[in-house]
């Protein structure tokens, strides 16, 4: 029951997910977290939303676009937060290649984003003692009562995701962070002066306060879809040289432009919708 001048209670469900990014050829199959707890996170006082006595495995990139495994029902007594913490065990969390063993992940811990658009700049990684790294995310958000209070946790494969030189994965958490009535999308395409698809360039969305809202890339057909945007106006920009959060060096390939950044359109994002870019030439 709710308490004139008293605080609202309501159930806050976190949503984790993303899409397999394509590493150089390797197909990664899963990506798996064991995630100790969840933390919610304002003014310096923490909300504990989920603990678990084992840590609950989740494959990231089973739940792609709007999707996410619920990882919590958190009855909060407020709707707004500075700061979303995932504790992370490290022992229960491992990636699996194509025709591969699973394999354990390295966390990059206190490493700053090496992303040419600073895309990550809003995660930290820290080492939380032996065996596990806390996943902050410093993305202001709040929930209003009369809405459904879901947030989707965009974990950004592409942006996060890196190879060593022996082949072992490494991880620079890049998270994006909104509430999922206020959260749309831009989709579109990139060609070249004759029409046909440009791959592999960078899509990166700028939002109007310059900050960036979430990046993605082309696939074989030019086609791309930045998710995970809450609600507002949005400058697309196109990469054709590209390093991400992680580190990997990203090269589209099909442009017929010698410019390294193409300028794309404006678009508005509304909550619960997929805005189109229509065609970027490239």
């Amino acid at each position: 029951m709710d308490v004139v001048g008293g605080p609202t209670h309501m159930l806050l469900s976190i949503l984790l997910g993303d899409a397999a990014p394509d590493l150089g050829g390797e197909q990664l199959r899963s990506l798996d977290l064991g995630i100790k707890e969840i933390d919610a996170i304002e003014n310096g006082q923490t909300t504990v939303l989920a603990s678990f006595d084992e840590p609950q495995i989740v494959n990231v990139l089973a739940h792609q676009d709007n999707d996410g495994q619920p990882l919590t029902n958190a009855d909060v007594s407020q709707s707004n937060y500075q700061e979303l913490r995932l504790v992370v065990d490290l022992a229960s969390s491992s990636a699996k290649f194509a025709g591969s063993p699973a394999q354990p992940i390295d966390f990059l811990v206190n490493v700053a984003t090496a992303s040419s658009v600073g895309a990550g700049a809003t995660t930290v990684t820290t080492s939380d003692g032996p065996g596990a790294v806390d996943v902050v995310v410093t993305q202001p958000f709040s929930i209003p009562t009369n809405h459904h209070q879901s947030v989707r946790v965009d974990f950004n494969a592409f942006e996060g995701l890196a190879l060593d030189q022996s082949g072992s994965l490494l991880v620079r958490p890049t998270l994006f962070v909104a509430p999922v009535d206020d959260m749309g999308s831009i989709k579109g395409h990139v060609l070249n002066s004759d029409g046909s698809p440009v791959s592999n360039a960078t899509v990166v969305a700028v939002a109007a306060d310059g900050s960036i809202g979430n990046t993605d890339w082309t696939d074989d057909t030019g086609r791309f879809r930045v998710g995970t945007l809450r609600s507002g106006t949005y400058q697309l920009l196109i990469y054709n040289a590209y390093t991400t959060a992680a580190g990997r060096n990203v090269n589209a390939s099909g442009q017929s432009s010698s410019q390294n950044v193409i300028e794309g359109p404006t678009i508005t994002v509304t909550g619960g919708s997929t805005a189109p870019a229509g065609s970027i030439t490239d």
